[in-house]
């Protein structure tokens, strides 16, 4: 336990990116944080410190470090509250007069610059790449950039615009830097766990209730029978049903006239076939299809089309040859 405790401090004011690969495993396994998004942020800082070094441009520090409590569920709790309170803009201060003319907000004038840190992000990109790009999410292996960058409907791209609250409240001028958006991609993940966990809790239902959710119970036999189709077989006939599912056992034709006009089945069928007990496999021999009215669309809809049908539905029609004279 001394090993540990001062262990901990000391790295815990190392950035990410200075980080040994055997210090990331092991921050990984004591933190909540998966080692991918780790490597990730450790990754990102040290593109942007090479970056600032070579060309010179002012780099946006995060100074996120996961927290080590014990328990994974508060540990969580705690990475939350951390990364909202590195994500708020940055305010002018409360006397500054800049915010009669330019608002509260310092770095809330363009879309190309972060509203955290005022890092240019154009500049960023010239001079290191498109960072947002090489950031990628470890379940669904789509990048920053695809995930916040193009619009979800139109599937045009779009400038990712910063909010005040950072999940919610009024919409920006401002972006996220790769950095900060990584960060603001982990607090979203982070947040649906939480939100599963609650809805999984026992207590979510006296919270809906609360909220105003109402509750209807569905009797069972309402609930089996939605959806069927309305059974129009009269009363007098119901002690039939048991003689019709031994005839389906049995592998017995049943055919069923349909009315065009109303869509009911005006005339059944039980069809007894000496030669398919004859044969002794008890496979059925009667085509009904040949013999009967075709089938309305209603009936192909309950079982569906066959391979058959959908080959033949989407095959080209034969083409049609010429007439070839004969010689008398």
């Amino acid at each position: 336990m001394v090993g540990m405790s001062t262990f901990w401090p000391s790295q815990q004011h190392t950035p990410l990116g200075q980080q040994t690969p055997s210090d990331m495993r092991r921050i990984a396994a004591m933190s909540q944080v998966p080692l991918h998004d780790l490597q990730a942020m450790a990754d990102t800082q040290g593109q942007l410190e090479e970056a600032s070094t070579m060309h010179h441009i002012e780099v946006p520090k995060v100074n996120f470090f996961p927290s080590r409590h014990h328990d994974p569920k508060k540990a969580r709790r705690k990475d939350i509250k951390q990364a909202y309170r590195l994500l708020k803009p940055t305010k002018r201060t409360f006397l500054s007069p800049l915010r009669i003319i330019g608002g509260k907000f310092r770095y809330n004038s363009s879309t190309t610059h972060c509203c955290i840190d005022g890092c240019d992000v154009d500049a960023l990109i010239r001079a290191a790449g498109n960072l947002y790009d090489d950031i990628r999410d470890e379940e669904t292996g789509k990048s920053l950039w695809e995930m916040y960058f193009h619009n979800p409907v139109t599937g045009e791209s779009e400038a990712f615009i910063a909010r005040e609250n950072v999940t919610s409240g009024r919409k920006m001028r401002g972006t996220y830097c790769p950095e900060h958006l990584h960060l603001y991609h982990l607090l979203n993940k982070w947040e649906r766990e939480e939100e599963r966990e609650t809805e999984a809790s026992t207590g979510t239902l006296r919270a809906k209730l609360k909220k105003g959710v109402t509750t209807v119970s569905v009797p069972v036999v309402a609930a089996a029978s939605f959806g069927r189709k309305k059974d129009n077989t009269p009363m007098q006939l119901a002690h039939y049903e048991e003689f019709f599912k031994q005839a389906k056992r049995d592998n017995l034709p049943i055919v069923h006239m349909q009315n065009h006009i109303t869509g009911q089945n005006d005339i059944v069928m039980v069809v007894f076939d000496m030669r398919q007990f004859q044969s002794g496999t008890n496979a059925r021999i009667l085509s009904t299809s040949n013999e009967m009215p075709p089938q309305t669309s209603t009936q192909l809809a309950a079982s569906g089309p066959t391979l058959q049908s959908l080959l033949a539905s989407s095959a080209p029609p034969a083409a049609q040859l010429p007439d070839i004279p004969t010689e008398e």
